[in-house]
């Protein structure tokens, strides 16, 4: 089982969320976060003056996948996303050596689907 968190521009968080809810994922956690990377800051007027952000607004999905559905997760989340253009985000992967859920003390694989 893997820990996928998945950072994307806000525009793109409807998209992405409807791609992974036709692969079948049973479940995702939806943030809204703010940073920067290479996209450093975002220049714009405010009462006709210059204004540099340097925490841009980003979304974060946070959503637990068996091994089988990881490839499938990530093509779906990246062809819905990338624009091509700094900012577009990244994915992070981890191992999660146990899951349990709380309602019907299913573990493992079975505990998300």
């Amino acid at each position: 089982m893997k820990k996928l968190e998945a950072i994307v521009r806000p525009e793109k968080m409807p998209v992405v969320k409807e791609r992974l809810r036709q692969l079948g994922i049973g479940g995702m956690t939806i943030y809204n976060v703010s940073g920067w990377s290479k996209q450093r800051e975002l220049h714009l007027q405010w009462r006709g003056q210059p204004v540099a952000y340097d925490l841009l607004p980003k979304i974060k999905f946070e959503i637990f996948v068996s091994d089988a559905q990881l490839d499938p997760v990530i093509q779906a989340i990246v062809e819905s996303s990338r624009t091509g253009e700094h900012g577009d985000g990244v994915i992070f992967i981890s191992a999660v050596e146990q899951a349990l859920n709380i309602a019907t003390l299913d573990k493992g694989d079975k505990s998300i689907s």
